[in-house]
């Protein structure tokens, strides 16, 4: 049965998003964002959330809700984001790919302000199926991978605490249970909550502003391993242009590599 990607509602999801100031403020002070010049790249996507939802309850939504696994992220800030204007925002599934552990699926949002496109994201999720499945799982010479490069510099090590999931879900309404709780998690495979992968992207992000000048316009990250809670990490940076900017998220002896993105400034 698994042999056949799950066909994709074609069904967009739309709603016009007013932000507020207030409650931007206190997504800032959650993910370290010092920077007033331009938007945090993540914000729009984040408050978008909702709308990815109503992609996966719709009824004809092949994949579950719950227990979903973040496993890729790519952000494109094509214009100029006002917060004082509103967004017109779409949401539609995109694309299914195969996955060695299941179905990796892609939610897209486009992004309009006064008529014009000025924000895309693709959120990927992986959906876990037992089944044989045509997409093998890659070999990997060791069990532990470590990074690739050492990093030029250690731009933030961060103390990452037990609660910060459920602080999260208050901003972001995602409620997903391996984020809240030692009980819940555990009902998903996971020995203990997990930090939301969007809000370790969204740190890291306020990590890297700090080291550049220009304002981050594409995001591509991949998410490696997720982080229990709590725990000690650092933001890695491991090369450095004008242009773009690589950097790490790993643990405190660098030996688990939890994500790795590229960013791209304007």
């Amino acid at each position: 049965m698994q042999f056949k990607p799950p066909v994709l509602p074609a069904r967009i999801y739309s709603e016009t998003l007013h932000l507020s100031q207030t409650h931007y403020q206190k997504f800032c002070e959650l993910v370290g964002w010092q920077t007033s010049m331009y938007v945090h790249p993540l914000y729009l996507q984040m408050m978008s959330l909702e709308l990815q939802m109503q992609c996966l309850l719709d009824k004809k939504s092949p994949f579950p809700l719950l227990g979903l696994v973040h496993v890729e992220n790519q952000v494109n800030v094509c214009g100029t984001l006002s917060m004082s204007a509103p967004f017109e925002c779409r949401v539609k599934y995109t694309k299914v790919s195969p996955h060695s552990k299941g179905w990796v699926v892609d939610i897209s949002l486009d992004a309009l302000q006064n008529g014009m496109m000025v924000y895309n994201a693709v959120s990927s999720y992986l959906v876990k199926v037992k089944a044989v499945h045509v997409s093998p799982k890659p070999k990997t010479a060791n069990n532990e991978p470590t990074l690739a490069t050492a990093p030029t510099s250690v731009l933030t090590a961060l103390s990452v605490p037990g609660d910060i999931g459920r602080s999260y879900a208050k901003i972001s309404g995602d409620y997903n249970p391996i984020h809240l709780f030692g009980a819940t998690a555990k009902l998903f495979g996971f020995k203990q909550p997990i930090a939301h992968g969007m809000w370790t992207l969204a740190q890291s992000i306020s990590s890297a502003a700090t080291a550049v000048t220009g304002e981050i316009t594409e995001i591509q990250c991949s998410f490696k391993r997720p982080i229990p809670l709590p725990s000690s990490i650092e933001v890695l940076q491991h090369s450095k242009t004008d242009h773009i900017i690589d950097i790490s998220v790993a643990d405190s002896s660098h030996t688990e590599t939890h994500l790795s993105a590229k960013l791209c400034l304007k």
